[in-house]
C-alpha cells in the first residue's frame, strides 16, 4: 500500500473472510486492481466514501451491523453485494457511472437502501432483496436489463425521476407502504406482475413500451397516473378501488377483481411535472391520445366506471352485471360497414356494434356480400361466443344506458339485441318470421323512414286495388219494391239498394283515383267505414284497415325514438 494526494493507494486488496471487530474506514482509496471483500464480516460499518474503485468491487456475502457507503465512489467495474446482511443503511450514490453490473441479489438490509444521482451502464439485480426501511431510486439512469424479482420493502418504494433504458421486472416486488415513481421513463416494456402494494401508488410515469400488472395485489385505493402504449391488469386485485388515469393504452382488465369503485379514465391533455411542466412524451406514441379498452371477461363490472373510453375492440362476453356498467363522457363503440351491402342500393343501419357482434359478422362461412367491411375474421371460430349470449350482453348493456337516462345508447344496443335474436332463429320457428317482419317493416321500431316507406308503399297499393277492383262501376242507387192498389188502402214499399256491380271499362279515372284515395284515408287513419264498395273491395278494405294502421304505429313509435334520441 502506498499513499497518494494522502490518501491511501491498494495495489491489490483482499479482505475475503476477514473477521474485523470495528469499522472498515477505506474513504477516498484508491484500487487501482478489484480489491475482494466477500464474506467479511465486521462489527460495524463499511466506508467506501470517495474510493476510486478502478476495476469494480466483489463484496458478495458481508455483514455490516451499521451500513455500507459507497457514497461519491468511482467504480469503473461492476459492484457485486450478493448475498449480503447490512444493517443501518446501503447507500450507493453520486458514483458517476458504474461501468459494470449492480448485483444487490439476495441482500437483507434492516435499514434504507437509497441509489441516486448515478448511471448503471451494465445490468441491474435487485432480486430477492428484503428492506425494512424505504428502498429509494432517484434521478438514476439504467442502460440495461433491470431484475428486481419478489423483492419485499417494508416500507417505501420510490422510483424519482429515474430512467430505465431497458426492460424493467419487477415481478413479486412486495412493498409495505407507498410506492412512488413520479416523473420516472421506462422505455421499454416493464413487469409488475404479482406485486402487492400496501399503500397508494403516487406521482407519473412515462412508459415508452407495455406495462404488465398481472395478478398484481393493490390493497389501499390506487391511483394510477401513466402515459403507456399498453397496460395489462389481468387477474390484478384492487382491494378497495382504483382511479386509472392514461393516456395513450391499450388496457386489457380480463379477470381483475374490483372489491371497490374502480375508474378508467382516458386524460386529453399532457401530463403535467411538479412544477406544471408538460412531461415529455415518447415520439412513437404522438397522435391520438385515447385510452382502448380491449376486455372485461370475467370481471364484475358492477364497480367499473368508463370515462371517454374507446370501447371498439373491447370484449364483453363473461363479464358480470354489465346492466351497471357506467359509461361516461366520448365513449364509443365499433359501427357497421358504410359501403353498400353487395350490390343492392341498401346500407347497414347505422348504430353501436360490440366486438364479438364484429367478429361473428366477419366469419369466413358467411356469404361476401354479408362479410364485406366486416374487418378481420377471428382466428378460431370457437372464439366466438353464440349468438343467444352475444343477446343477452346487449340486453345489459341496453339496460345499463336506459338506467343512465341516454336513449340514443339505449335504442342502439337494443336493435343489436333485437338482430342477435333474429339470427338466432331458425326459420321453421314462427319467432323468426315475426322477428323478420318487424326488423323489414320498421327497424325493431327504431327507423322511422323504413315504417313510413312502407306505409306509403302498402297505401298505394290499397289505391290502385280499389280503382282495379273495389270501387262499383256507379254509386249504387236506390229502388222501391211493392204493390199499389187503387183501393184506397195504405201502401207499404221497401226501400233497398242495388248491388254494386263491378267495373268495367276504363277503371283509373281521377275521379275513381279521388274516391279510393279517400277510402284508404278513412280506412287507415280516421278508421271510418261504410263505404260502397265491390266484394273485392270490401276485402281490400278490411287488409287494409289491419295492416295500414299497424304501420301507422310502428311509424310513431320510431318518431317518439327519434325525438328521445335528438336526432
Amino acid at each position: 500500500m502506498s499513499e497518494q494526494d494522502g490518501h491511501p493507494n491498494f495495489g491489490h486488496l483482499s479482505l475475503r473472510q476477514a473477521e474485523i471487530d470495528g469499522p472498515v474506514d477505506l474513504r477516498y482509496s484508491r484500487f487501482p486492481t478489484e480489491p475482494d471483500f466477500s464474506n467479511l464480516k465486521t462489527s460495524s460499518y463499511v466506508d467506501l466514501e470517495g474510493a476510486q474503485l478502478e476495476k469494480g468491487i466483489k463484496a458478495s456475502s458481508i455483514e455490516a451491523p451499521e451500513g455500507v457507503d459507497f457514497y461519491r465512489a468511482t467504480l469503473g467495474g461492476g459492484l457485486d453485494l450478493t448475498g449480503s446482511k447490512i444493517g443501518d443503511r446501503l447507500r450507493i450514490a453520486r458514483c458517476g457511472t458504474i461501468n459494470g453490473s449492480l448485483i444487490l441479489r439476495s441482500c437483507k438490509i434492516d435499514g434504507e437502501l437509497e441509489i441516486y444521482d448515478m448511471t448503471v451502464s451494465g445490468s441491474t439485480y435487485l432480486s430477492n432483496m428484503t428492506i425494512e426501511g424505504d428502498f429509494s431510486i432517484r434521478n438514476s439512469s439504467f442502460t440495461k436489463d433491470v431484475q428486481c424479482f419478489y423483492t419485499i420493502s417494508n416500507r417505501e418504494v420510490i422510483l424519482l425521476d429515474c430512467r430505465f433504458l431497458d426492460r424493467v421486472d419487477f415481478e413479486g416486488l412486495r412493498v409495505g407502504h407507498d410506492l412512488t415513481w413520479d416523473g420516472t421513463t421506462f422505455q421499454k416494456n416493464s413487469i409488475f406482475d404479482k406485486t402487492d402494494v400496501s399503500g397508494f401508488i403516487e406521482g407519473t410515469a412515462i412508459f415508452h413500451g407495455e406495462a404488465s400488472f398481472t395478478r398484481a395485489i393493490l390493497r389501499s385505493p390506487t391511483t394510477i397516473r401513466a402515459c403507456v402504449r399498453g397496460v395489462d391488469l389481468r387477474e390484478t386485485r384492487f382491494e378497495t378501488g382504483a382511479t386509472l388515469i392514461l393516456r395513450y393504452a391499450a388496457v386489457d382488465m380480463s379477470g381483475a377483481i374490483l372489491a371497490g369503485p374502480t375508474s378508467l379514465i382516458a386524460l386529453n391533455r399532457p401530463f403535467r411535472g411538479i412544477f406544471d411542466d408538460p412531461l415529455e412524451e415518447p415520439e412513437q406514441l404522438a397522435g391520438d391520445p385515447r385510452v382502448m379498452l380491449i376486455d372485461v371477461s370475467s370481471v364484475d363490472t358492477s364497480n367499473l366506471t368508463l370515462i371517454d373510453i374507446d370501447l371498439t375492440r373491447c370484449r364483453f362476453t363473461g363479464a358480470f352485471n354489465l346492466d351497471k356498467l357506467r359509461l361516461e363522457g366520448a365513449w364509443a363503440f365499433n359501427e357497421p360497414p358504410r359501403e353498400r351491402i353487395g350490390l343492392t342500393p341498401f346500407r347497414w343501419t347505422r348504430r353501436k356494434v360490440i366486438e364479438e357482434e364484429r367478429q361473428w359478422r366477419a366469419l369466413r362461412r358467411h356469404s361476401r356480400p354479408l362479410k364485406s367491411g366486416w374487418g378481420d375474421p377471428p382466428d378460431h371460430e370457437r372464439n366466438v361466443p353464440g349468438l343467444a349470449a352475444l343477446a343477452t350482453i346487449y340486453r345489459q348493456l341496453r339496460k345499463s344506458r336506459e338506467d343512465a337516462k341516454d336513449e340514443p345508447g339505449a335504442n342502439d344496443f337494443y336493435y343489436g339485441e333485437m338482430e342477435m335474436r333474429r339470427h338466432s332463429q331458425e326459420w321453421r320457428m314462427p319467432e323468426r318470421w315475426l322477428l323478420q317482419a318487424y326488423w323489414l317493416l320498421s327497424g325493431y321500431g327504431l327507423r322511422a323512414s323504413r315504417a313510413f316507406a312502407w306505409l306509403g308503399i302498402s297505401m298505394t297499393i290499397t289505391i290502385i286495388l280499389l280503382m282495379g277492383f273495389g270501387l262499383p262501376q256507379s254509386s249504387p242507387k236506390q229502388e222501391a219494391i211493392g204493390t199499389i192498389f187503387d183501393s184506397g188502402r195504405r201502401v207499404t214499399l221497401e226501400i233497398g239498394k242495388q248491388a254494386p256491380k263491378n267495373p268495367s271499362g276504363v277503371r283509373f279515372t281521377s275521379e275513381r283515383l279521388e274516391k279510393a284515395i279517400n277510402i284508404t284515408l278513412n280506412s287507415a287513419v280516421f278508421r271510418s267505414s261504410g263505404q260502397d264498395l265491390t266484394r273485392t273491395g270490401t276485402y281490400i278494405e278490411m287488409a287494409s284497415r289491419i295492416v295500414e294502421p299497424a304501420l301507422i304505429g310502428l311509424a310513431i313509435l320510431a318518431i317518439r325514438g327519434r325525438l328521445k334520441r335528438g336526432n
